[in-house]
């Protein structure tokens, strides 16, 4: 450490004016800034001033090793925890306490004090005279005016910045409001798109049905005059029978195509309701492969796997009836040489029957389109068979009604497998269950997918119309859109998950936006794709069995 700077007493009140002049000088000797000479003059007055009143005075001694030290060494015990002391320990590095002292520490820019220049600072401060106490409350006050121009300054700018954030946030804000006005427009075409699409939908559905209607009868008529003419008519020549059996035969295949256009117009309108009754599978599988048996070509088998042990099943027995004929009736179509297998597997929860064919194979980029209306896979085959392409999109619709799901897999050569899964409804109970949508359409169509597999049924409108719902009863099953009014579905899932009595409440979200998985819930479903089927295979994990 260099030797001191400086020692000088404090006795009187002058002498803490002085103090503070020193303590501005050797501040601003040592390199210091502006303000922070300010801060130490100030700091130095604070304590001068405490230690002349609780000790009566002492001895300030200035020193510097790296750092500036100033001791402040008093006649009796001081007193720390007072208000000079504590204003002095806010406006330098560190305030170091003794009994009988204490230290203010303030630190220095490197590099800037050399041993001359601190000599030459010792020579200063040792030639400054005492100052009147005028003189010092003089500087004291320009130093004050000082900082008034630096806080209007800052002022200013301050109130420049504000300007521009506002100035912003005003830019920010337009944006958003266009934005928001453009989403809502969106939103506005995208229902529109949404009611024209349902009302396109409906328009197809009144005419294929008003179609169908029309042209049964004419269709029937031909089928009865050409078996008028070959049964009950003058014996015909063999060309001629030809001929009216080729009518007759075009006309069965008129009249199918009716019935199956006026069966999927009604499946696709909601209008067939499933008849439910318990149906031993068995004799329905066995009579199907005796009556399909006569359709299959020469060297190919029509086989029935059927287990020991098979429980009814709950379902309607016409609907899946005709699924199983149009699978089968596939099967023997592009099947020349093997097998066409039914086998049926039951578990605790679904029945599972597989119609594997080892005929002519799908291309792995049709297997979706096979279930579109009037499409037919091109082939060789296909064009020796008669066939509409809406046998599979029938089956699908009528499986979808039954609560069940329809897939298929295929190699080209190798053969084809449809998989039929159908749960078993009368395994299946809740005895409450919300649906929490702003479409009333919608809801009705959950309300008819949840028929027989939930006792009581309750809907509502918004967000905070299901939370009132869930905590006056507590449903079993809460079926949730996302996009609703007043409170979305997202925040109805972060208020359940956030009440300990509500987190555990299963929600499966059934949503037209588009959504990855979502914490806590059981599942995202899809609107545009949702079955009764693909609701119930996820309802079956939150329901009780039977």
């Amino acid at each position: 450490m260099t030797p001191d700077m400086l020692t000088m007493a404090i006795r009187t009140e002058p002498d803490v004016f002085t103090l503070r002049r020193i303590g501005r000088e050797v501040a601003a000797g040592i390199g210091l800034d502006y303000q922070d000479q300010v801060r130490l003059a100030t700091a130095l007055s604070e304590v001068g001033r405490e230690v002349l009143a609780q000790a009566g005075g002492g001895t300030v001694v200035f020193a510097f090793d790296g750092t500036l030290n100033v001791t402040v060494r008093a006649e009796y015990r001081l007193r720390p925890g007072t208000h000079g002391f504590a204003a002095a320990a806010r406006l330098v590095d560190e305030v170091r306490y003794a009994d009988q002292s204490v230290t203010l520490v303030k630190g220095v820019p490197p590099a800037r004090l050399t041993q001359d220049r601190l000599e030459t600072l010792r020579t200063h401060l040792a030639g400054l005279a005492a100052v009147s106490p005028l003189d010092e409350l003089r500087t004291q006050n320009q130093e004050l005016l000082t900082a008034l121009e630096d806080v209007q300054s800052q002022r200013d700018e301050l109130e420049e910045t504000n300007r521009g954030v506002l100035a912003l946030y005003t830019q920010l804000s337009e944006e958003l409001e266009h934005t928001n006005q453009g989403v809502v427009a969106l939103y506005a075409e995208l229902e529109d798109k949404t009611v024209q699409l349902r009302e396109a939908s409906e328009a197809k559905t009144r005419f294929l049905a008003s179609v169908s209607h029309e042209l049964r009868a004419p269709a029937s008529s031909i089928l009865g005059l050409a078996r008028m003419i070959l049964e009950l008519g003058d014996p015909l020549d063999d060309t001629r029978r030809h001929q009216i059996e080729l009518i007759r035969s075009s006309g069965r295949d008129l009249l199918n195509l009716v019935n199956e256009l006026l069966d999927l117009a009604k499946a696709e309108s909601g209008r067939l309701e499933p008849t439910l009754s318990e149906v031993e599978l068995r004799p329905v599988v066995e009579r199907l492969a005796a009556q399909l048996r006569p359709m299959a070509r020469d060297g190919v088998a029509l086989v029935a796997d059927l287990p020991g042990e098979l429980d009814p099943l709950l379902t309607d027995d016409v609907m899946l009836t005709q699924v199983l004929r149009n699978l089968l009736t596939n099967g023997l179509k592009f099947t020349e040489h093997g097998q066409v297998l039914i086998r049926v597997t039951d578990d605790a929860d679904t029945v599972l029957v597989e119609v594997s064919d080892t005929g002519i194979g799908i291309p792995a980029d049709q297997l979706d389109q096979i279930f579109e209306e009037f499409y037919q896979v091109r082939g060789p085959i296909q064009t020796r068979v008669t066939g509409t392409g809406l046998g599979l999109p029938y089956a699908r619709s009528l499986v979808g009604i039954l609560g069940g799901d329809l897939t298929v897999r295929s190699e080209v050569g190798e053969g084809t497998t449809f998989e039929l899964r159908l749960p078993r409804l009368d395994r299946i109970t809740l005895p409450r269950v919300l649906i929490a949508d702003d479409d009333p359409g919608f809801r009705a169509t959950l309300r008819d997918f949840l028929r027989g597999v939930a006792d009581q049924v309750e809907q509502v409108g918004d967000g905070r119309a299901a939370l009132a719902a869930i905590r006056r009863e507590r449903p079993d099953l809460l079926l949730l859109d996302l996009r609703m009014p007043d409170l979305d579905g997202g925040q109805v899932l972060a208020e359940l998950r956030s009440d300990p009595e509500l987190r555990d409440l299963p929600v499966i979200v059934v949503t037209s936006a588009e959504a990855g998985p979502l914490a806590g819930s059981v599942a995202v479903l899809e609107k545009s794709r949702l079955s009764r089927g693909g609701l119930l295979r996820v309802i079956r994990g939150v329901g009780t069995g039977g």
